[in-house]
């Protein structure tokens, strides 16, 4: 069973009064603001456009007349305009018929739909509408990642998207080249990367075109203002399970004045609200029409009775759309002057169960109990049972002893409760709850189950054991010699290390693994012993500890080998520098990286630095681990790390400060401020990890001193 996503998709076509607006293709903009305007092909020379970078507002327009080929073409995009580079940008493309706006926010490759609102792999893209072959066509697309809409159109058929998971400001034009249609070829990529080949810009084609037919393209920095329409409809925009006892009303706000943000339009006098029985089609199509009423101006929020003997009545199962025409001065429904908006649509209950409250992943330890939790709508007796995701799905049964499963009622809500008792590796995985009424069946969304342990413990005792019980163990590039072997930390209780200086080829590799699966969480500790730099190899960077190959990256350790700088780095490759090792000295170096993106970095079992929320980020692959060295290094071992390493731990979760410091501890026996930069310990003047009256004398020794000034007259 796949995860089940909602998205949110609105369409919508409205009159717009002549002469209101400026904008050739965008009615809203003056096209004197575009950043950009051709009038003919245009191949990028770079530095196009203005940089929006860091920015959260594009629009891009085009009007241009298909060939037959443009429409027809199935193996790759069409490109209408774009600006960006390898890794940043975004367009307008015709796919196999269908015009697209693609969004790119990070390097990543990929694999996506022509509609894909899941920002989270660094990509998105809008399937807009269909390209019409022989006539011309005027597209525009809007993107406000501040609230993550795409307001798009295509000839006159308007839609609002909204992505998820998407950054509120990015790179919006790559290195700045613009290309409109291809002049004489296709330089950037835009918003093109990935596996489907239709977004892909290793297919993409030239426009072809009628000859002799106007084109014109536009990029502005700015993006459509959906609020000079009516708006604010509650229930919101595809809002499901309204439940059909409740509802008695729907209300929305006044269309607001385009020269007063935040106003009512003071030449909207009215406002004629029709609404429509939906029958799953496209709304802009005729729908049979359910009701139709006008409702006075008048104080935000307008609000329209309905599921009344007067109006319509509202059943389980109904998707109704509604829409409002805002009347101009007194004019006739219907007037081109007047501004009619969006299709808003709702879903009532359905018969069969409705999902209310998801499931959350759970990561618990092996002593601990994981609970999930679904809770449904029913209108009728209803039944649920929860699956762990497989080849085939396979249910969960209480005849387990560690499953407990639990159904609770009231009224029409249900919560049924999953409970794993003493989970193991072989439970983590993903997992559903199905609901089920004389109706049908709903499933909840699929969700981890993760068990928290260390899954990689290397003491180097003489071997590249794994002795986390995991089975990763390292595979050296050549047979040890005993010199490799050496002293450990503390030999008493660390035993043995390894040296890779002058063995180089004791450096070595994993099996792959995906450390961070179910959890999006690491925590690497190692203790390191730096002689200085050695001259093997120009590259500066050496891995302590990293997980990557050819095509993707999980995680860094490194070390700048010019002059002992340790760094972690994201899987976007983003160093991030934070201690200066000495030189032949025993130093613990640790670091976590957490669900949210937040990195942790540690130096002798004291937290050091912590990143901010987004900064660093673990990539759920099955990658080798490689130990004092990296994939590029395999053969020559040229950049293999020269250095003393013992007891390497890597667990699938963010330890806490105090876990860290509790692993210095066990070797050197010092006791250490776990937080010394922790908000409740700001007042600690002394520096010895607590506040207390020492601290409150220091302070005290300029108690009332002050250096307020006095004029003349005090």
């Amino acid at each position: 069973m796949k995860r089940k996503i909602k998205s949110l998709n609105l369409l919508f076509v409205f009159l717009i009064a002549a002469g209101a607006w400026s904008g050739e293709i965008v009615p809203w903009f003056d096209d004197g603001d575009a950043l950009v305007d051709y009038t003919a092909a245009f191949d990028e020379t770079g530095s196009d456009i203005t940089s929006l970078n860091p920015a959260s507002k594009i629009t891009f327009a085009a009007k241009f007349t298909p060939a037959e080929l443009d429409v027809t073409e199935e193996t790759g995009p069409v490109l209408l305009i774009e600006t960006g580079g390898s890794k940043f940008g975004s367009g307008l493309y015709i796919c196999n018929g269908e015009i697209v706006y693609a969004l790119r926010t990070s390097g990543n490759s990929s694999d996506r739909e022509l509609t894909d609102l899941d920002g989270s792999d660094g990509s998105s893209s809008v399937a807009m509408g269909k390209a019409l072959e022989g006539q011309e066509n005027k597209v525009y697309a809007s993107l406000d990642l501040t609230t993550g809409m795409v307001f798009s159109s295509v000839n006159g058929v308007r839609k609002i998207n909204y992505l998820y998971n998407a950054p509120t400001s990015t790179n919006l034009t790559g290195n700045q080249a613009v290309t409109f249609l291809g002049d004489t070829g296709l330089g950037s990529t835009g918003g093109l990367a990935g596996t489907n080949p239709l977004l892909s810009d290793s297919n993409a084609w030239m426009f072809s075109g009628i000859a002799g037919a106007p084109v014109r393209g536009q990029i502005f920095n700015q993006a459509v203002n959906p609020s000079v329409m009516a708006n604010t409809p509650s229930p919101q925009v595809n809002e499901e399970n309204i439940d059909p006892a409740v509802i008695s009303e729907v209300s929305f706000n006044t269309a607001e004045d385009p020269e007063n943000a935040g106003s009512q339009n003071p030449d909207v006098t009215g406002h004629f609200v029709t609404f429509y029985e939906g029958t799953g089609a496209d709304p802009n199509l005729s729908l049979p029409e359910l009701y139709g009423t006008f409702v006075p101006a008048g104080t935000d929020p307008i609000s329209v009775t309905v599921n009344s003997p007067e109006t319509f009545e509202l059943d389980l199962g109904q998707t109704i759309y509604w829409r409002v025409e805002e009347q101009i001065s007194g004019a006739p429904e219907g007037d081109a002057g007047n501004v009619t908006g969006p299709f808003w649509g709702f879903e009532t209950l359905p018969p069969k169960p409705a999902a209310d409250i998801q499931p959350e992943d759970e990561a618990v330890f092996a002593d601990q109990q994981a609970v999930f939790e679904f809770t449904f709508t029913s209108k009728s007796a209803a039944s649920a049972a929860w699956f762990k995701e497989g080849d085939p799905d396979t249910e969960l049964l209480e005849s387990d002893p560690d499953v407990t499963i639990d159904l609770v009622q009231n009224g029409d809500e249900y919560t049924s409760t999953l409970s794993i008792a003493n989970p193991e590796a072989a439970d983590e995985g993903y997992y559903y709850c199905t609901a089920e009424n004389d109706f049908g069946t709903a499933d909840s969304e699929s969700v981890s189950m993760a068990v928290k342990r260390m899954v990689v413990y290397w003491p180097f005792d003489g071997d590249y054991i794994d002795y986390s019980g995991e089975g990763n163990d390292i595979t050296p590039y050549a047979d040890p010699v005993p010199e490799q072997w050496v002293d450990g930390v503390d030999p008493a209780k660390t035993g043995q290390a390894i040296s890779t200086i002058g063995n180089r080829e004791s450096a070595g590799e994993t099996d792959p693994l995906n450390v961070a699966e179910y959890t999006n969480e690491i925590t690497v500790s190692v203790w390191l012993k730096w002689p200085g730099p050695d001259s093997f190899s120009t590259l500066n960077y050496r891995q302590i500890v990293c997980s990557m190959d050819d095509s993707e990256n999980s995680f860094f350790l490194e070390i700048d080998n010019r002059d002992g700088w340790i760094l972690i780095n994201a899987p976007g490759y983003s160093p991030y520098p934070f201690y200066q090792i000495a030189r032949n000295e025993w130093t613990h170096i640790a670091f976590t990286a957490s669900a949210d993106e937040v990195a942790a970095v540690y130096v002798n079992g004291s937290q050091y630095d912590i990143t901010e929320p987004g900064r660093y980020s673990i990539n759920q692959v099955s990658k080798p681990i490689f130990f004092a060295s990296d994939f590029e290094d395999s053969e020559n071992l040229n950049n293999v790390l020269e250095a003393v390493f013992d007891d390497v731990r890597i667990y699938n979760y963010a330890m806490s400060p105090e876990e860290i410091a509790g692993i210095y501890y066990d070797v050197s026996g010092e006791q250490i401020c776990v937080e010394p930069n922790a908000d409740n310990l700001k007042y600690d003047f002394n520096g010895d990890c607590t506040v207390d009256f020492d601290d409150l004398a220091a302070l005290s020794i300029d108690w009332l001193n002050d250096k307020l000034y006095l004029s003349s007259l005090e």
